[in-house]
């Protein structure tokens, strides 16, 4: 989406690419699973409807089923993804070439 905007040099238009997948993954990393998992029952009893996750605190079933696992997988998997795309670009790049 960034790319349709326009911007009037290449190092600007990676600028704002970059700093659009670091708050894209920032907010996927590190607040989805906090806010999917959480329960304001007894904090905000106008949203408890919104969020009533399992969890009303900090606790060790909490950190073994959102905090170590989820989290660090969606990091992992946010770490390959790219050079898994880029290796994937490459190869179909050289293999339209030799079909040329």
């Amino acid at each position: 989406m960034i790319t349709w905007i326009g911007y009037d040099t290449h190092s600007e238009m990676m600028t704002k690419i970059t700093n659009g997948i670091f708050i894209a993954q920032f907010f996927n990393t590190g607040l989805i699973y906090l806010l999917v998992y959480a329960n304001f029952g007894d904090t905000f009893p106008k949203i408890s409807y919104i969020f009533r996750g399992p969890y009303l605190d900090y606790e060790p079933a909490w950190y073994s089923t959102v905090g170590g696992s989820l989290i660090i997988y969606t990091m992992l998997f946010n770490s390959v993804f790219p050079v898994i795309m880029q290796i994937k670009d490459d190869v179909l790049k050289k293999l339209f070439i030799r079909m040329d």
